[in-house]
């Protein structure tokens, strides 16, 4: 083998190499893990009778370039009102400050969570797109503070990837 067929094989397998890592670092190894940012808020509409209409939003967020799906997109509505005594002694919850569950007589299978869309097909969210998710509910009036409580799984559709995510987020909203 002459020099120039060495250099020759030396230029073609670093090219070979740096493609390969070129793919593997913008390509594969890029969007290996998830980049969705999740975030929740409260929207005050009004007061009707003697109910505060407020409308939740949960805004997902890809900050990747491929599409994620989302799957079972629920959430919990929690209240605290003025007959509702401070507790904090509860170990389950971190003796945080303890909230009522909010009953939307959903039935007994439910587990008192909300979707946030209920639909057969496949909820997902494109690559630098955000997406938002809104639910109108009535509260009581004597209600003060709100806290929502959400979460949804993540599931890749890539086939070298076999594994969920889990995201979950809690936010708390004081009503005026």
């Amino acid at each position: 083998m002459s020099l120039d067929q060495i250099s020759s094989l030396i230029t073609i397998t670093a090219i070979v190499l740096a493609g390969a890592w070129t793919l593997f670092r913008f390509g594969i190894s890029r969007e290996q893990f998830p980049k969705l940012q999740f975030d929740l808020n409260l929207i005050q509409l009004g007061i009707s009778r003697d109910k505060h209409i407020v409308e939740l939003v949960a805004m997902i967020t890809n900050k990747g370039i491929a599409r994620q799906y989302i799957h079972d997109f629920r959430f919990n509505i929690l209240t605290f009102d003025d007959n509702t005594p401070f507790d904090t002694s509860d170990i389950k919850i971190e003796k945080r400050l303890k909230f009522n569950k909010f009953n939307m007589g959903t039935g007994p299978d439910s587990k008192g969570e909300l979707k946030w869309i209920d639909t057969k097909y496949p909820v997902f969210v494109d690559g630098g797109i955000s997406r938002e998710f809104r639910y109108v509910v009535a509260l009581d009036y004597d209600v003060r503070f709100v806290m929502i409580y959400s979460k949804f799984d993540h599931e890749s559709k890539r086939w070298w990837m076999d594994r969920s995510e889990h995201y979950r987020i809690s936010k708390t909203f004081g009503i005026t």
